[in-house]
């Protein structure tokens, strides 16, 4: 058989000078022309195989447009670099995260001796510590930081007599809170959370954390308050004396049992799942409002509810109720009506 004839290839100089006469700017480009039928056979197509111990020095030099693959580039120290990075001012501030970094690495104003990724750079060379040290704002990554003890951090923050979550957000995006007090508590202290009002030290519970009473229990406290109505039981709800335990909103915790204020408060209203046996279906009635709603100009709920106190009998004689969204609630009524 006959063996297949070995091409002898020039020297690295020499094929390098052919090189540069494509003016190709890419290793990309390279590829494509090695590929195709234009490169001459005794040009390697591969020459960082070819010349890897006789002269290659990356595509930039092979090409001939400078440029240097990161693994073959030598960059500034870990130190170096980031007493040069701490010193740039960008967009009229100085790098504050990685986001900005990367925006302005390719911005075009990066020097050569700086990695584009000195995280990736400098973890290999296991001198990388984390972005707040790079850019010299000392932040901490949020798996990284170390807080104070849950007990401690809440008998700080007790201290601050803060009287709601507002407050708390507030606090925090004021740039006083110290860095061993956590900003998301709930979050940090997840098994030993109790609420934001233990946190606060208000006492204050959140209703999805609260425990209440039993229907029968919490309807007998309320009847024994007398009140006549919806409006009187918000009234009272607003004022601060409801118990923790009793709800404020009954006939969403008690939907299974729920059979309107009239029972709720003890007055013997009809409640208004039985009077909506007796009142037009959705389609009917939402006619019904909307022709009120153009002859009176009522644009929202706020004008509905005025208007309702004043036109008792006109809402009763067209059959439809004073408070739709509580009647209509499987229309889901308590959009704008138009």
């Amino acid at each position: 058989m006959e063996r297949k004839k070995i091409t002898a290839y020039p020297s690295y100089a020499d094929a390098k000078k052919f090189v540069h006469k494509l003016n190709l700017k890419t290793q990309k480009e390279w590829q494509r022309y090695a590929k195709s039928n234009k490169r001459p056979k005794h040009i390697p197509g591969s020459p960082e195989g070819t010349y890897k111990k006789i002269g290659w020095k990356g595509y930039g030099d092979w090409l001939g447009t400078g440029s240097i693959s990161n693994q073959d580039r030598l960059f500034l120290s870990y130190n170096q670099s980031k007493k040069v990075v701490q010193k740039i001012i960008w967009n009229g501030k100085s790098l504050g995260s990685g986001t900005d970094f990367g925006d302005w690495s390719k911005s075009g104003n990066r020097p050569k001796n700086i990695p584009s990724a000195p995280d990736r750079t400098y973890k290999k060379e296991k001198t990388w510590q984390s972005w707040g040290d790079f850019l010299g704002t000392k932040r901490v990554a949020f798996q990284n930081k170390q807080y104070l003890s849950f007990e401690d951090s809440r008998k700080f923050v007790h201290k601050l007599n803060l009287k709601s979550r507002k407050y708390w957000e507030e606090y925090c995006k004021s740039g006083n809170k110290p860095d061993e007090i956590s900003g998301s508590p709930h979050v940090t202290y997840k098994k030993e959370w109790k609420g934001m009002g233990d946190w606060l030290g208000n006492g204050r519970i959140a209703n999805f954390e609260k425990t209440f009473r039993s229907f029968k229990e919490a309807r007998e406290f309320a009847r024994e308050l007398k009140l006549n109505g919806a409006e009187e039981w918000q009234l009272y709800c607003k004022s601060g004396k409801l118990p923790n335990n009793i709800p404020a909103a009954p006939w969403h915790s008690y939907e299974k049992e729920w059979d309107g204020y009239g029972d709720w408060l003890g007055t013997g209203s009809i409640s208004n799942t039985v009077k909506s046996k007796n009142y037009l279906p959705w389609p009917e009635a939402k006619k019904e409002y909307q022709k009120l709603a153009k002859k009176y100009k009522l644009k929202n709920l706020t004008d509905w509810k005025k208007f309702r106190i004043t036109h008792v009998k006109e809402i009763t004689n067209l059959n439809i109720p004073a408070e739709p969204r509580i009647v209509y609630t499987k229309e889901r009524v308590w959009r704008k009506m138009k």
